[in-house]
């Protein structure tokens, strides 16, 4: 079986457009569009509905991404690995996270890692849910970081809830809640937010919570990033769903992190390879931890904020 015509058509699947796919390949769309219809012919399937002249996956489609897209993912990072262990000592962590977390959990826990083994080495990349979860699994690293639940089912990971953290509103401190202890869903209905992009999960969470609750509200900008979401609001465009973990460390400069009255709580967890876990990684764990311990103890209001598990 053609290795390029798979890697081809799980391109096609993550960038949802076959001329940016044969793009990255190097190759001619004409020439894409003859390998993903050879590897259909390889594996017997039809893989994509070509109605309407675009590529859509089939039910079968589905399925099969959803069982090779490990294995794919596997075989991309080979070099990688390879690099890793050439220039790699014993003590080197490996993480795998979304960028808020690696600035809320990774760097102060490594912060303290490094503090007491000055000689470690560390690797931080930040990638999205569905290649965090697929990265670890193929052991590309040896921890990896991400709120739960775990997505893609099908993908063998030791899953270890770590810490649960409580749903906030984040607010400019000119707003005119900004003096409550606490924020009821229903102060929140027709106020003004600036949210992620569909499909991320703060995006996914706002619309669970006002949904839930059967009240509208205006979105006036979006944005994949929850560094500029945070700016956003700071700049007075909106108000945004967020949690300690995820909000500024310095939230006091013009912002004010409230919790929801009705308590909403989201669990962090590590994600494991099959198999031992790294000592290294269980070493950086407790660092997490004891970074949350210090942030409740010399912040009066995360008290009740973060709980560890």
């Amino acid at each position: 079986m053609n290795l390029r015509a798979l890697r081809l058509f799980r391109l096609v699947v993550t960038t949802g457009a076959l001329a940016e796919a044969s793009d990255r390949l190097n190759i001619s769309v004409s020439a894409a569009s003859r390998l993903l219809s050879q590897l259909e012919r390889d594996v017997g399937l039809t893989l994509f509905s070509r109605q309407r002249r675009r590529l859509e996956l089939t039910e079968h489609g589905q399925i099969f991404y959803r069982q090779i897209a490990n294995t794919l993912i596997g075989i991309d990072e080979i070099p990688k690995v390879a690099k890793d262990i050439q220039g790699r000592t014993k003590e080197w962590l490996s993480i795998v996270t979304a960028a808020p977390l690696a600035n809320g959990l990774a760097v102060p826990a490594l912060t303290r890692l490094y503090a007491r083994q000055p000689l470690i080495q560390c690797t931080i990349n930040v990638e999205s849910r569905f290649d965090i979860e697929s990265k670890v699994s193929v052991r590309g690293y040896n921890l990896g970081l991400i709120s739960l639940p775990v997505e893609n089912a099908i993908i063998d990971l030791q899953v270890v809830p770590i810490l649960r953290s409580r749903l906030c509103v984040l607010l400019p401190a000119s707003h005119r809640l900004s003096q409550r202890k606490q924020i009821g869903i229903e102060e929140l209905k027709n106020e003004t937010f600036v949210t992620l992009t569909p499909g991320q999960r703060w995006r996914d969470r706002l619309e669970e919570t006002m949904g839930r609750a059967g009240f509208s509200y205006n979105i006036v900008c979006e944005t994949s990033s929850t560094v500029v979401n945070v700016d956003m609001v700071r700049a007075g465009l909106g108000i945004t769903l967020i949690d300690r973990v995820c909000a500024p460390a310095t939230i006091d400069k013009g912002l004010v992190l409230l919790p929801v009255t009705e308590p909403s709580w989201i669990t962090y967890a590590s994600l494991h390879p099959p198999g031992p876990h790294a000592p290294l990684a269980e070493r950086f764990l407790d660092d997490v931890s004891s970074h949350i311990e210090d942030l409740r103890q010399s912040e009066p209001q995360t008290r009740d904020l973060l709980e560890l598990i």
